[in-house]
């Protein structure tokens, strides 16, 4: 009976220190700005192979998205989310612990905060250095749902999402922001050098169509 009673209370014990283990829990920034990357801070004991995420939506709409969150000595995480529309007044976030799983091909989480609701507004000014800008111009965003593939991270701008994950974990560039930028750079007005026709002339994206001949 001794032996059964310590016995349970070994497991308990050994839950209790693997539910530490897989601890996470996030530092609700004060704001985010509008049209600019904000900066979001978590704390989490993750174990090897395990990685750290930042889910984020516009607040109350549709699928989370999720970006990989950046370590730092000390169980510390970072990570910029992009750069919310006009629109978006309120981001919803979490961050979480996931690990490989078989079974899922974007992995399995273990561990979550609890949600936040961080409002986004003009006049917010967070602190991004040199690493963080670097990041944040060149974001990799995952999907949680198969609707988002093939479409824009709703209610945040184009501007830094380089890479998608999909539902299935697949890889790929952003086609959707990249065709965006090469549309609006075909409709930039191109500037050619005087030494080259001879004259300063400017050359829009369409020339003008050859009048027809009687």
């Amino acid at each position: 009976m001794k032996a059964r009673t310590l016995f349970a209370a070994g497991l308990l014990l050994m839950g209790a220190v693997t539910a530490h283990a897989q601890s996470v829990s996030i530092e609700k920034p004060s704001c985010i700005p509008t049209e600019d990357n904000g900066l979001v801070r978590a704390t989490a004991a993750a174990s090897a192979g395990q990685t750290v995420r930042l889910y984020f939506r516009w607040k109350e709409h549709e699928d989370f998205y999720w970006v990989t969150m950046e370590a730092e000595p000390g169980g510390r995480f970072w990570a910029t989310p992009p750069k919310p529309e006009k629109r978006n007044e309120q981001v919803e976030m979490y961050a979480a612990i996931v690990k490989p799983d078989d079974k899922e091909p974007n992995g399995k989480i273990v561990a979550r905060s609890a949600p936040e609701v961080v409002k986004v507004t003009h006049d917010c000014a967070p602190q991004l250095g040199v690493k963080e800008r670097g990041v944040a111009e060149n974001l990799t965003v995952g999907e949680t749902s198969p609707k988002q593939e093939g479409k824009r991270v709703m209610a945040f701008l184009c501007d830094g999402v380089v890479t998608r994950v999909n539902f299935e974990g697949v890889r790929r560039a952003d086609g959707v922001c990249r065709a965006c930028v090469i549309a609006w750079w075909l409709r930039k007005p191109i500037a050619v050098a005087p030494a080259l026709l001879g004259t300063g002339i400017i050359v829009t994206d369409e020339p003008e169509p050859s009048q027809s001949r009687p």
